[in-house]
């Protein structure tokens, strides 16, 4: 979305998408590889043989492709397909904010734009868009125009927001607008196949192709501008300024993300862009639109990750959990035994990664949900239970949560 050079990280989308088999290998017309094309292949109808010297005919060539065309025309229509229908469930949201003030004086307003995505709840019935709270924080209902893809105009019923995951939603006030189906982002596996569609530039419902590139992204710049659930699902398809909010769809039509951030020296897109996962948007959504705020769960502790050069004197194999450094009085930690030092490596029978792993499971377990941990302590490995409590009940007991060596620092861009 257009923004502000000094506040600004910017999302988008456009794209290619290129397929293709490899230097020396070509699709004979069963769809198989052929790693050996020999130029000498009698029976190739598709082969054009004329004597040196001579041009091929063009409408041959146009034949020859034509056939080869077959070969991928499946795998070419379900882009298309994907593509026409998600776009009509995206949306382009510009919001006129105005600027604080600077010795004495306010600036004048300024606009910025993105994009987002109508979907439905299973909690609460009307239509909502999903977009990113960095989007229209800081605008009021009436400065916010969502942009349909039949061309009407609306204002939003009513905004929710959340800033530490960086998500909003827009209560739409009509009912009669195609919504996005919501896949399963934990079956978004690296290599997966995926569209990204915005309005990267103001270039409204563009579509960009790439795959996911790697799951569990952390950023520290967007800890630091107050986004604390990272969970981030990595994408190379192409995202810009403008894309913020929009949708990354699977091959199904399915949205399994919500573009957020990419990493660029230049602002511009380099392969590297950030979706928040739909299982934690939808949490947080729902949350949103049935109480007005995202609850989140605690236990009562403060963490360290766990570096490179220290995992071996903790009795690990490899970097992974994440190491206790202080225990809250009075928390459910400290009444279930956890100590400081410990490294914890299972969250009720899920391998802990990394501090940002455990923080987002926890967050997004039921307050008052018994579960299992299990810790590493002097070299042995020790079970117990804990009873997750409120976040804001416990955490002004806790010192902030370390975040040193998270991420290089300087190249992050969010629009």
């Amino acid at each position: 979305m257009a923004s502000r050079p000094s506040t600004a990280m910017m999302f988008a989308a456009v794209g290619c998408i290129g397929l293709g088999f490899g230097l020396g290998s070509i699709v004979d017309r069963g769809g198989r590889l052929n790693a050996d094309p020999s130029p000498t292949r009698p029976n190739d109808p598709d082969r054009i043989l004329e004597p040196a010297g001579l041009d091929h005919s063009d409408e041959a060539i146009y034949q020859s492709l034509a056939r080869q065309y077959e070969q991928f025309y499946q795998v070419n229509r379900t882009f298309e397909l994907v593509s026409k229908v998600v776009s009509r469930t995206v949306v382009h949201i510009v919001a006129v904010k105005r600027a604080e003030e600077q010795e004495g004086r306010t600036r004048r307003t300024f606009e910025e734009s993105g994009s987002g995505v109508i979907v439905q709840s299973s909690i609460r019935p009307g239509l909502f868009v999903l977009t990113n709270n960095h989007v229209i924080s800081g605008a009021d209902p009436d400065n916010i125009q969502i942009n349909l893809h039949d061309g009407r105009v609306l204002r939003p019923k009513a905004i929710f927001r959340d800033e530490d995951s960086d998500v909003a939603v827009l209560e739409l006030p009509v009912n009669d607008l195609p919504s996005a189906r919501l896949g399963d982002s934990d079956e978004a596996v690296p290599g997966t196949w995926v569209l990204a569609v915005g309005s990267p530039f103001g270039l409204t419902h563009s579509v960009s192709q790439g795959i996911i590139s790697a799951r569990g992204r952390q950023e520290r710049d967007l800890y630091e501008s107050g986004v604390h659930n990272q969970d981030f699902l990595q994408t190379d398809a192409a995202i810009n300024p403008g894309n913020s909010g929009g949708p990354l769809v699977n091959l199904r039509g399915e949205v399994i993300g919500i573009n957020t951030a990419i990493a660029s020296h230049g602002g511009g897109n380099e392969g590297v862009g950030y979706s928040i996962p739909i299982n934690l948007a939808r949490w947080a959504m729902d949350q949103l639109i049935t109480t007005g705020r995202v609850r989140r769960g605690a236990i009562g502790i403060s963490l360290q990750d766990i570096f490179p050069e220290d995992y071996e004197r903790y009795g690990l194999d490899r970097p992974r959990g994440t190491r206790i450094s202080a225990v809250a009085e009075d928390s459910p930690a400290k009444s279930s035994g956890i100590q400081k030092g410990d490294v914890i490596v299972r969250f009720n029978g899920i391998q802990v990664n990394n501090t940002w792993h455990l923080i987002n499971m926890v967050s997004t377990t039921p307050i008052g949900q018994s579960v299992e941990l299990v810790v590493k302590r002097n070299g042995s490995e020790v079970s117990m239970k804990v009873e997750v409590a409120d976040f804001e009940e416990l955490t002004a007991k806790l010192p902030q949560i370390p975040t040193r060596n998270l991420s290089p620092e300087g190249y992050l861009v969010r629009p």
